[in-house]
């Protein structure tokens, strides 16, 4: 017999993750920062969709979450319907389990957000939560990348990044959003160079509720580029660079690593060193500079000067870095 639906209780905000047993400590970790920098934390409640995390981190994730008034649940999803989808060494099947999300909720659960691992919140989310989807299927950010979005066969401006996303789970039950998303990370691999990122832009084809930079904000708006130069004709990249609602640490370069280059990086710490199991003092290969090529090597050092160059900007501006 399957598990009965969820509900949650009227004026709660749910909010779904998903994480194997790797994942599982950072996760917490942006829990944990979530909670701290809302003026309501007993109107959360947590979801974490178990892709095999051990009982030893289940118990500290729970206590974290309960002892600053919010509620957290562990849900379980039908690990068959992703049997076949491919996976890497970073990327296991606990990443495409986010898409079965409108199928773990009753009907009355009309709305949820969506957050990825490897996030610090640092506003109050509760804006996040009343932003009106209207007929959209989701809300996000734009995807700030050179190449991603260019295997899907969209415009740059019309792929998204999906680690922020709120969900109008009504439309997407009356759509079988689901079922679709599967079907066409499956059946065209030529559109596809993420896990699901991909097949959620290829079935929504541009038609998703934009959301501020500053509420995923990523790494490319420390580049140079014209796509930050464009946004920057409507303040949103200075806002999201020195204000971010949500700081997503995108690509392999994570701070519980080292080294991590974002310039932001001590974020993390600073909610790590409340969590009860922390996620630092782990090595990347990456760290191991005399065996990186040439070009691979200009490349870190780039990546460090630009990272230190914008820690000094934001001391400049009085912020205090952890």
């Amino acid at each position: 017999m399957s598990a009965p639906l969820i509900t949650i209780v009227e004026n709660e905000i749910p909010v779904v993750a998903s994480s194997d047993d790797n994942y599982a400590v950072p996760l917490g970790v942006m829990f944990i920062s979530l909670l701290e920098n809302t003026a309501n934390p007993e109107r959360f409640s947590l979801f974490i969709i178990d892709g095999g995390i051990s009982d030893v981190k289940k118990t500290a994730l729970t206590h974290d979450i309960e002892k600053r008034g919010a509620s957290l649940q562990f849900l379980n999803v039908n690990s068959d319907l992703y049997a076949d989808f491919p996976t890497c060494a970073h990327i296991s099947a606990p990443a495409y389990y986010r898409i079965s999300i409108p199928e773990l909720f009753d009907k009355s659960v009309s709305k949820v957000i969506y957050l990825d691992c490897d996030l610090i919140i640092k506003d109050d989310i509760q804006q996040l939560w009343e932003t009106p989807l209207d007929d959209h299927f989701i809300a996000a950010v734009e995807n700030i990348s050179n190449s991603t979005y260019k295997k899907s066969g969209l415009q740059q401006s019309d792929y998204f990044n999906s680690g922020v996303m709120v969900l109008n789970l009504d439309l997407w039950r009356k759509h079988s959003i689901a079922d679709q998303v599967r079907e066409f990370k499956l059946a065209h691999p030529e559109l596809i160079c993420t896990n699901d990122q991909c097949a959620l832009n290829g079935v929504f084809k541009g038609q998703w509720k934009r959301l501020p930079l500053r509420w995923n904000q990523q790494s490319g708006l420390y580049r140079n580029s014209s796509q930050v130069q464009r946004f920057d004709t409507a303040g949103q990249w200075s806002t999201a660079v020195w204000s971010p609602g949500i700081i997503h640490y995108i690509g392999w370069s994570k701070p519980w690593l080292r080294p991590c280059y974002h310039p932001l990086e001590g974020e993390f710490r600073r909610y790590d060193a409340m969590a009860s199991l922390s996620a630092m003092g782990k090595i990347s290969r990456g760290s191991q500079t005399s065996l990186l090529r040439p070009r691979e090597f200009i490349s870190l050092m780039k990546k460090r000067h630009r990272q230190t160059k914008w820690q000094t900007k934001y001391k400049k501006k009085g912020l205090v870095l952890y």
